[in-house]
């Protein structure tokens, strides 16, 4: 009697003050048991729940309304909106489950029936837990030869995989993924329905290849853009800013057409760097594909025999927001003088007056008025 108020206290306590002690110990879960590391993990952050009298019940059946709650609270999608309702006849907003439900369908874990019914009480396969993780994770594609030969090498049941499972099963063992149960570790049984024991190894998978995905993916987000373009050498580099200097040319080419015809000052025009501009390092300086917006400041008209037709513009460059950051340069463009053979015989005469036109994908080049400073790991160009 003592030794059951005893654990009533301990559980209680474990409710109210949930970070005070580690996860619970559970009487038919000891310390050897083969997917015991999982199962402490996932309990004590609350993805999978135990059940009355200190039990988790390793061996009972995962069914559809528990999967969609363990799949939902395990990937922190129990809180998103719910996009899509559904209506079926045997589950509803009354069943502890709805919410998870509704979840999991609209994020395609699990797929409604044709007849109007979820059937949530029904058992989850093993084939299709590793469909749905496999298709959840980034994998690699392989070809169903090395799919086969992974499997034969695994798998004793081999000859009982399907034809259409082998593939998906290939992916999921390269990726070391599926829950392998003593003494039935070399069997894949692939229809066999999923404990909760396994479900926990399934998940606990699942969850250091999303782990291992997120660090990859922060690891590459905060490291330089690496790229093939024009180097420019006298740069300077203060950790994640590199700052390249004033006067810098640089080339740019025109969207569209810009000529002293045509143009007036105020007009503007698209623009971007003739190619990618990146550091001796090949650091990612300014992006080919960035935006850049060009105003032109003045227009001078081809006089003939005075001048040639000139434009000043000053270009400003779109950071990945879409915003205007800052100016990048001044360019003066001015058209090139024309020389007449004769009269250059005879008195060394250059005729003016050509007008100058800029044409879609012309390469022209732009000095900095003064430095500019550029993330190389966002690629934003700061103030």
């Amino acid at each position: 009697m003592r030794k059951h108020l005893l654990k009533k206290i301990i559980i209680l306590f474990f409710f109210l003050f949930p970070g005070s002690i580690q996860a619970m110990e559970f009487e038919d879960v000891e310390h050897g048991f083969w997917a015991y590391q999982e199962i402490d993990k996932l309990t004590d952050e609350g993805v999978i729940n135990g059940y009355p009298d200190n039990l988790f019940m390793p061996e009972k059946l995962v069914t559809r309304a528990e999967y969609a709650a363990i799949v939902i609270k395990a990937l922190k999608q129990d809180k998103i909106p719910i996009e899509k309702m559904y209506s079926f006849e045997d589950i509803g907003p009354e069943h502890w489950a709805w919410g998870y439900v509704l979840r999991a369908l609209n994020l395609d874990i699990l797929k409604p029936a044709s007849d109007g019914f979820f059937y949530p009480d029904d058992y989850v396969t093993r084939s299709e837990i590793i469909t749905f993780l496999v298709n959840l994770l980034r994998t690699e594609d392989i070809s169903k030869k090395e799919a086969i030969i992974a499997l034969q090498n695994a798998y004793t049941d081999f000859d009982d995989i399907p034809d259409w499972f082998k593939v998906t099963a290939g992916k999921a063992e390269k990726l070391n993924i599926i829950a392998k149960e003593p003494p039935r570790q070399n069997y894949l049984d692939y229809d066999k329905n999923v404990t909760r024991a396994q479900m926990a190894v399934f998940i606990a998978n699942m969850k250091r290849e999303t782990d291992k995905y997120l660090a990859e993916k922060i690891r590459e987000e905060k490291s330089p853009k690496i790229a093939e373009g024009i180097i420019i050498e006298n740069v300077i580099r203060n950790n994640d800013v590199v700052i390249i200097p004033e006067k810098t040319v640089l080339p740019i080419t025109v969207i569209g057409q810009i000529s002293t015809k045509d143009a007036k000052p105020g007009q503007m025009f698209q623009a971007r760097f003739a190619n990618n501009i990146v550091d001796y390092e090949h650091h990612l300086l300014l992006s080919k594909d960035i935006i850049l917006i060009g105003k032109i400041l003045d227009v001078t008209d081809g006089r003939p025999f005075v001048r040639n037709g000139g434009l000043i513009f000053e270009l400003s460059a779109v950071n990945n927001k879409t915003l205007l950051t800052r100016i990048l340069g001044v360019a003066e463009c001015e058209a090139p003088e024309v020389e007449s053979n004769k009269v250059k015989k005879a008195a060394g005469v250059i005729f003016k007056g050509k007008e100058f036109t800029a044409k879609d994908g012309q390469i022209l080049y732009i000095r900095l008025f003064k430095q500019m400073r550029v993330n190389i790991v966002t690629g934003e160009v700061l103030d």
